[in-house]
């Protein structure tokens, strides 16, 4: 069952600019600090990732849903130049929480926003309190038991090459197993965000193959980490989550079945809400 949100995207819509970037973001709540970020592929942005958590979220934190530099309604022309992206996507979070007073923050990430997370623990260990991780983990390796690439981010590029409705269609049915889930209107919310102008070729630069392996540098981490994962996840795929669990010093795993996918936050928002409010509030 999907939870409907009662705050609107246009009542917590917000802007700053950060180093001559703009960013977008959406923000409501008080209390300790909450950031929430997106994933990589087409049309991704952070009110649509994270819309129905905001309302639980935001009785517990000062909750921000942040587009990254490429993605919703951020700066479309920011280049990486050599600069991994976990590590650029980091420094301009962490300017973010200078601009708006942030001393320290919780962090959830999907997919390709995972490693920039981990990143902002290792390089930054006095700013960043507890991280969420759903579908993502350090990196390294390849998947040993699926085929690589996974036929989600096969869609992916597909999609990217040649962006049309039909082709976004298949791309979310991938995303979202559950057809009653993945709803004419989660199809045409995510292509129209797609197509908004700037943003597949800024995507092309801000790619999660620019993101660092962090094997080496995990072992710094001290941040609490819960990992989640969908059982059906056809973009990351299940074999990834024992990878990050492994890999990270202090981490947990919940893995949900019943045909869960990639978008756990929304496939089963109230459960992973309140998954999501214990553990970093305990």
């Amino acid at each position: 069952m999907v939870v409907e949100h009662k705050l609107t995207k246009e009542a917590t819509d917000r802007f700053t600019t950060v180093d001559g970037v703009s960013i977008h973001y959406n923000e409501a709540g008080e209390g300790p600090a909450l950031l929430c970020f997106h994933g990589g592929g087409p049309g991704a942005n952070a009110w649509d990732n994270t819309k129905h958590n905001i309302d639980a979220f935001s009785e517990h934190f000062r909750t921000l849903l942040v587009d990254l530099p490429a993605y919703g309604e951020s700066d479309k022309t920011m280049k990486l130049g050599d600069t991994p992206l976990d590590v650029s996507w980091a420094r301009t979070v962490i300017g973010l929480m200078d601009q708006l007073g942030i001393d320290k923050a919780h962090l959830f990430s999907s997919s390709q926003s995972g490693p920039m997370s981990l990143r902002m623990g290792i390089d930054y260990p006095d700013r960043v309190g507890k991280i969420i991780l759903q579908s993502s983990g350090a990196g390294g390796g390849r998947l040993m038991f699926q085929p690589s690439p996974p036929e989600g981010i096969k869609a992916l590029g597909v999609f990217a090459q040649n962006p049309t409705r039909e082709n976004m269609e298949k791309m979310m049915h991938l995303f979202i197993p559950n057809d009653e889930l993945c709803t004419e209107e989660v199809i045409e919310a995510r292509y129209q965000a797609a197509i908004r102008p700037g943003h597949l070729e800024a995507r092309a630069e801000f790619s999660a193959a620019k993101n660092s392996d962090l094997t080496s540098l995990i072992g710094k981490l001290q941040a609490e980490v819960l990992i989640v994962w969908g059982h059906q996840d056809r973009m990351v795929p299940l074999e990834g989550a024992f990878r990050a669990l492994a890999q990270i010093p202090n981490a947990q795993l919940h893995v949900w079945g019943g045909g869960v996918g990639h978008f756990i936050e929304y496939e089963r928002a109230d459960e992973f809400s309140r998954l999501a409010i214990d553990f970093l509030t305990h």
